[in-house]
């Protein structure tokens, strides 16, 4: 286990976004990314991004969305 407390120890002294970096690495070794379906959210969430711009689509606050998990 000394290699992994090594990488471990050197990996704690990274910035935050290097260490989400690196997380997201690791992840997507076991999870390889499948090209279509990032794709497609990728499309999903800019046209989100643009009818939220556009005023096309409700705008809820987090206390609206949470009170309905609240009863």
């Amino acid at each position: 286990m000394l290699g992994v407390d090594r990488v471990l120890s050197k990996a704690l002294a990274l910035s935050s976004t290097e260490k989400l970096q690196l997380i997201d690495n690791i992840l997507a070794s076991f999870y390889p990314i499948n090209k279509g379906v990032d794709n497609e959210w990728k499309n999903e969430a800019e046209e989100r991004i643009s009818s939220y711009g556009q005023g096309s689509i409700p705008v809820l606050d987090e206390s609206d969305v949470l009170s309905k998990y609240k009863k």
